[in-house]
């Protein structure tokens, strides 16, 4: 590649300060950042805070991924078939038991080719699974564990549904990998799926705090441990009502989550937690939103695209900083720590839903610039609950 000559001079950092200042007149609070839901903030324009420690990025090729439930078989194989069809490249299988029926569920489906993730609660169910299909076919599976001393899947997307903010989440998630390997200190590939909120920048730093803080945690430990991020799309901003700007949020949580270095992308159907369960046209669409973003936006490798980019840099800073200390905390309170968690995420709830209940916090079409035009009639189903609360659903508290 030839020089190429830039034109500008290099300015001191005071003289640079001082012309944004001068720049933004009046709206100097443009360069504060501030969050009550996350109790973070910091300055744009101050540019000696400190930063993490800079690491070898790696070049990863994410995969646009499916889920259903392994307990409607025959449903759930013709949405898989209909969705490989379609551009997906992998698939999680949760749900499962000693009573499913995988000759239905994995028809037509060629497990040798694609990603197949099964997510499994007990050692039967997985001896009933290699029974049924066979153990050369099961090793071409990716076998997922919730239990036991050899667990690999670890999953905070549920208290992200149900109110937790970033710092919470992580924290949950990585307590419950610093119990693991307490337990039985080894290296391993570990699945960590996580759930992604709308606020765009803040999502990118969290998935780049959670790989730094899982290297922390091995390095501890004095172990290797393989992160592959599972990021989920949710529904707590997404409207029944308002299908068009669904298609939106689901757009940019799925960025920030690539942005930040997940590899494995669920874009989900807005409509899934309805009565009527997902339409088909939602189903497309949200597979369309990971096929734009590989095929269009040409984002199917990345390699920590915002590496130096100061604001997300100080993000990432500040919620590694605060979920190591929460962690620290919910480790030494040993059994302690699920009242600590639920008391975090219930605070965090509450300032959500006084935000939205005074406008502070817009959703479109939702509490604001409501829908004109005809929509579908589906109404919320009931909702799944998680530390006794129910998924935090906007539109509900709207109506």
């Amino acid at each position: 590649m030839s020089k190429v000559s830039i034109p500008f001079s290099a300015v001191s950092q005071p003289v640079w300060q001082d012309q944004l200042q001068k720049e933004l007149k009046e709206k100097t609070e443009l360069l504060q950042y501030q969050s009550e839901v996350e109790g973070i903030q910091l300055s744009l324009a101050n540019l000696e805070q400190p930063r993490l420690a800079q690491q070898e990025t790696e070049s990863i090729n994410w995969q646009r991924m499916v889920a259903v439930h392994a307990s409607t078989a025959k449903q759930s194989n013709a949405l898989l078939l209909e969705a490989l069809m379609q551009g997906a490249d992998a698939i999680f299988i949760d749900q499962t038991s000693t009573d499913t029926d995988y000759q239905t569920l994995l028809q037509a489906i060629e497990i040798e080719y694609i990603s197949c993730l099964i997510c499994f609660d007990n050692p039967a169910a997985i001896d009933h699974f290699i029974d049924t299909i066979g153990m050369e076919k099961a090793s071409k599976c990716i076998i997922l564990k919730r239990f036991g001393p050899n667990q690999n899947f670890i999953s905070t997307f549920g208290i992200q549904q149900i109110g937790a903010n970033s710092t919470t989440e992580l924290a949950k998630g990585l307590l419950d990998l610093q119990q693991l390997l307490e337990t039985n200190p080894q290296s391993m590939t570990i699945y960590i799926e996580s759930g992604i909120g709308g606020e765009y920048l803040l999502e990118i730093s969290k998935f780049r705090a959670l790989k730094h803080l899982v290297r922390q945690l091995a390095l501890i430990h004095k172990v290797e441990i393989d992160l592959k991020i599972i990021a989920k799309t949710g529904f707590c901003n997404k409207s029944l009502r308002d299908p068009y700007t669904n298609l939106l949020r689901l757009s940019t949580e799925s960025l920030s989550a690539i942005m930040g270095g997940v590899h494995l992308l669920c874009v989900q159907a807005y409509d899934m937690l309805s009565t009527e369960g997902p339409s088909s046209f939602a189903q497309r669409m949200a597979l369309n939103v990971a096929n734009l973003i590989s095929e269009e936006a040409h984002l199917g490798t990345t390699q920590d695209l915002l590496n130096n980019a100061y604001a997300i840099e100080q993000l990432t800073f500040k919620i590694a900083e605060k979920t190591w200390q929460l962690l620290c905390s919910l480790d030494t309170a040993q059994s302690g720590a699920q009242e600590i968690l639920l008391e975090q995420i219930s605070e965090t709830r509450k300032v959500r839903t006084h935000l939205f209940n005074s406008s502070n916090h817009i959703l479109i079409g939702i509490n604001a610039f409501a829908n004109e035009f005809e929509s579908p009639t589906a109404q919320w189903g009931e909702l799944p609950q998680v530390f006794g609360l129910p998924y935090l659903i906007f539109e509900k508290i709207a109506n």
